[in-house]
């Protein structure tokens, strides 16, 4: 039986990239340290935030080849996001990901030829999950990007009849009604992860206590402090570490598209070299990184 026991705050790490657009391995060590010294035990490895859909296959196998082998240092649960490519590299990565060593995959639904239904995009995940047998595999919900609108909580029944390693789904959602109705559709070997940085505190009220958000990058003691006094029935400090966190995330979001302002965002808070967005993207200016570190300041989240 595959078990699946990652839970809490899952960042979805950035690709560190050079000014040239190759991938800059020797970061990752690093970066891995500052993730588990700050009390994460899990990360999303080829998420949104890490780019994955902008690279070539052999990249992201040597991508989660480094994440791989520094979580045997930092004992990180390395979960590994496959989809976002043609159906045969799918498959390719997520059997990839079972033989060097990941601990669970995560796959976004096919995006040009989307499911329209509930069961074909379990027969989508199935086939996913047929490749990687031993492994947990979760569906990536995000239809802001992914355009595929199909019923959450109908989707995780039917999933979970069919499919003996199908574990859970992230959750990138601000429908926190049909959240809850995920939750109470999910067992007990099983987890939902939100993907919305700013609503975990009323998200943890509803008994969502896992996260998979880009935030937990640059602020993981914030995001750890909200859900601390949400479990100490501390409603006004949640709401008021919510609210930090929140206007944190908007010192981010008028300067551009979220990967680009929240690859800055990495390098101002934490002095992690994670470089620009992979091409097509573009980075921000000088001037907008700039005004986040002072947007920043104000809110006294860097000294």
């Amino acid at each position: 039986m595959v078990m699946f026991n990652a839970r809490g705050l899952m960042p979805p790490v950035f690709t560190p990239l050079n000014d040239d657009h190759t991938i800059n391995y020797s970061v990752i060590p690093e970066y891995a340290k500052y993730l588990a010294n700050t009390g994460i035990k899990s990360v999303l490895v080829g998420g949104t935030t890490g780019e994955h859909m902008s690279l070539s296959v052999g990249d992201r196998k040597k991508v989660i080849d480094a994440w791989v082998k520094v979580a045997k240092t930092t004992d990180l649960h390395i979960q590994v996001q496959v989809g976002g490519a043609p159906l045969s590299d799918v498959l390719d990565l997520a059997s990839y990901c079972q033989k060097v060593g990941a601990d669970s995959l995560l796959t976004l639904p096919e995006l040009y030829f989307k499911p329209d239904s509930v069961d074909t995009l379990v027969d989508y995940v199935e086939l996913v999950a047929n490749a990687a047998p031993n492994l947990p595999v979760l569906y990536y919900h995000i239809p802001s990007m992914s355009k595929v609108e199909i019923n959450m909580p109908a989707f995780v029944t039917k999933a979970t009849n069919r499919i003996p390693n199908f574990k859970g789904i992230k959750f990138t959602s601000n429908d926190l009604s049909e959240g809850a109705q995920v939750l109470r559709a999910l067992k007990n070997d099983q987890e939902m992860f939100l993907g919305a940085d700013t609503l975990i505190a009323p998200a943890a009220l509803l008994g969502i206590k896992s996260s998979i958000g880009t935030t937990w990058n640059l602020f993981p003691r914030l995001a750890q402090d909200i859900l601390a006094a949400v479990e100490r029935n501390d409603v006004a400090r949640a709401r008021s570490l919510q609210e930090t966190l929140s206007l944190a995330i908007e010192a981010h979001t008028v300067e551009g598209p979220w990967v680009p302002i929240m690859k800055a965002g990495m390098e101002i808070v934490s002095g992690i070299k994670v470089g620009p967005p992979s091409l097509p993207q573009k980075p921000i200016t000088d001037e907008a990184r700039k005004r986040i570190e002072s947007r920043l300041r104000k809110l006294q989240i860097i000294d």
